[in-house]
């Protein structure tokens, strides 16, 4: 517990998120590599964007131009809760990934 206050006093807390807001432009499932094996990792969503807005959880604003390639990658469930169409709000795992932490409609 004291180590995880010192770390985090000293890095400044948790690493910051790529936040995006737009309009899904695709959707579908797609096979991620990975280096963990001989197993391949299971069927995921992917989502491609129309990018209104974009930032970081630190509050930083960043260029939508910036986040190339637009696409982002979560949990196959994902596909039967957003469409074509709907505009999302997600937040990535860290600020320079594509993986879905969080999604939802705005």
């Amino acid at each position: 517990m004291a180590i995880g206050k010192l770390f985090k006093g000293l890095f400044g807390g948790a690493p910051a998120q790529l936040v995006v807001e737009g309009v899904i432009t695709e959707s579908g499932e797609h096979q991620p590599r990975t280096h963990l094996g001989p197993n391949q990792a299971p069927v995921a969503a992917y989502f491609a964007l129309d990018i209104a807005k974009a930032s970081l959880s630190t509050g930083r604003e960043q260029p939508p131009s910036s986040v190339r390639p637009a696409e982002f990658s979560g949990e196959r469930a994902l596909l039967d809760q957003f469409a074509v169409g709907d505009r999302v709000r997600i937040v990535c795992s860290t600020a320079t990934g594509r993986e879905i932490a969080e999604i939802s409609a705005l």
